[in-house]
C-alpha cells in the first residue's frame, strides 16, 4: 500500500513530462522555466561555507535554471512557424475533405519534437490572447485547439485513435470503429485546429499494417476540420508516402531541404514533406546561424567567472564538431558543463570543462571520427612541408 502524501509538501516534479492529455498540454502552454537566479557579489559567494544551506540553495537554483536553459528560436523554427501558420490559415474554412498537411522529416536530435511543440505552444498562446472568451472558466476543457500525440513503437491505427481519445478524455472501450466515431465527434466539438503526430516513424511498417496506418491518417485528414502535422525519421520510406522506389532531393537549402516526389500514396498527395537537418558550416550564412545559437545560449549562463562570449568567439567550431550541429547535443553539452563548472568551483565553461563531458554514444562516436580525420589531414600537411631525403624542396 502506498503511503499517503505529506500534507503541505509539494511533491510535483519540477520539470515537464511529455504531454499525453489536454491537461498536460495546458501545463506546457503555461509553463515558465526557473528564473535566472539573482547572484550575490562573488566575494560574498566565496565567503559562504561550501556546505552551508545558503550556498547549496543558490547552486541548486542555478542548476535548475541551467537545466531549463533558454531554447533558441532558430531560423528553422521561424521557417516552420511560417509554414504551419500558413497551413492553418489555408485550412481554416476549407470545404469538407482532406486538409493540407506537413511532414517534418529529419535525423534524431535535430530538434523536431521541440520545434513543433514550441510553435504549437505559441499558436495557442496567441489564441488565448486574441479569443479569451473561448477559454473562459465555464468552457474549461471544452475548447482544445491543439492535440499533441507522441506515438509509440509499432503503433497501429487503433492505437492512434486510442491515444487521441485519452488525450481528450474520451472513453477508449469498444471496437476501433466505435473509438473512431467518438474521436471524430470530440475533435469537432472541441474546436481542434491543429493535430501533431510526433514520431510518425513508429507506424507499423509491415505491408498490411503500413497500408492501414496510411489509410487511417488519410481517414483523419478527410473527416476532421484540422491541420495535421507530423514529425519523424526517414518518413520518405514510411507507409505514409512510399510504396517502394527511392526519390531524391530536388532542392537543398542548408538546414532545410524540401523534397518532392510523386503522389505514391493518397497521403503523399496531400502532405508536403520538408527536412530538418543538423546545423551546417558550409557557407557564411550557415556559420552565422550556428554562431547565433551559441551566442544566445552562452548569454543565458549564470556563472561568476565565465568570459563573455568566449564560446561564441573561440569555440563555435569545436561545439559544432562535438555535437554534429545538433541543437539537442549543444544543449546537453552546455547544460552539463554549466552544472560541472558550479560543482567544481571553476565558475566558467572552458574547453577543458567541455572535453570532460561525455555526451551520447552517437555524438561521441561522431566526434571521434571528426578528430581522427583532422589528425590525418594535419599529419599529411606536415609530411608535405618536410624536405625530401635528397634535400630537394
Amino acid at each position: 500500500m502506498a503511503p499517503p502524501p505529506l500534507a503541505g509538501v509539494d511533491c510535483t516534479h519540477p520539470g515537464l513530462a511529455e504531454p499525453r492529455t489536454k491537461e498536460d498540454w495546458v501545463t506546457y502552454v503555461f509553463y515558465e522555466p526557473p528564473p535566472r537566479p539573482l547572484l550575490p557579489p562573488y566575494d560574498i559567494y566565496k565567503a559562504m561555507d561550501r556546505d552551508s544551506t545558503e550556498r547549496r540553495h543558490l547552486n541548486r537554483s542555478r542548476n535548475r535554471y541551467h537545466s531549463a536553459l533558454v531554447l533558441a528560436w532558430t531560423p528553422a523554427i521561424s521557417h516552420f512557424e511560417t509554414e504551419i501558420t500558413e497551413l492553418l490559415a489555408a485550412n481554416e474554412m476549407a470545404p469538407p475533405g482532406a486538409r493540407l498537411g506537413l511532414l517534418i522529416d529529419g535525423p534524431p536530435t535535430v530538434g523536431k519534437s521541440t520545434l513543433v511543440k514550441m510553435i504549437a505552444r505559441k499558436f495557442e498562446q496567441d489564441l488565448r490572447e486574441d479569443f479569451p472568451e473561448r477559454f473562459a472558466p465555464e468552457r474549461l476543457g471544452s475548447y482544445v485547439p491543439v492535440v499533441y500525440i507522441s506515438l509509440t513503437d509499432q503503433v497501429t491505427p487503433k492505437q492512434i485513435s486510442i491515444a487521441i481519445a485519452r488525450y481528450l478524455n474520451v472513453p477508449t472501450s469498444g471496437t476501433k470503429d466505435t473509438i473512431d466515431d467518438r474521436v471524430l465527434t470530440a475533435l469537432t466539438a472541441c474546436g481542434t485546429q491543429l493535430i501533431i503526430f510526433d514520431d510518425l516513424h513508429f507506424l507499423d511498417c509491415s505491408f498490411k499494417e503500413g497500408r492501414a496506418s496510411n489509410d487511417h491518417i488519410k481517414f483523419l485528414a478527410n473527416h476532421v476540420p484540422c491541420t495535421l502535422i507530423g514529425t519523424g525519421v526517414d518518413l520518405e520510406d514510411s507507409p505514409l508516402l512510399s510504396e517502394g522506389g527511392p526519390t531524391g532531393p530536388v532542392k537543398q537549402n542548408s538546414r532545410l531541404k524540401t523534397l518532392a516526389s510523386g503522389p505514391r500514396t493518397q497521403t503523399a498527395g496531400r502532405f508536403s514533406r520538408q527536412e530538418l537537418t543538423p546545423f551546417a558550416l558550409d557557407s557564411e550564412a550557415d556559420i552565422l546561424q550556428w554562431v547565433g545559437v551559441v551566442r544566445s545560449l552562452e548569454g543565458a549562463l549564470s556563472l561568476y567567472l565565465h568570459e563573455e562570449e568566449s564560446l561564441t568567439r573561440r569555440h563555435w567550431r569545436y561545439l559544432h564538431d562535438r555535437t554534429e550541429g545538433s541543437i539537442a547535443g549543444l544543449h546537453a553539452l552546455l547544460r552539463r558543463s554549466a552544472v560541472r563548472a558550479i560543482q567544481q568551483g571553476t565558475e566558467a565553461i572552458t574547453r577543458e570543462t567541455m572535453d570532460s563531458i561525455i555526451l551520447s554514444y552517437a555524438h561521441e562516436r561522431a566526434y571521434a571520427k571528426v578528430t581522427e580525420l583532422k589528425s590525418r589531414k594535419s599529419t599529411r600537411g606536415r609530411s608535405k612541408q618536410q624536405p625530401a631525403a635528397d634535400g630537394s624542396a
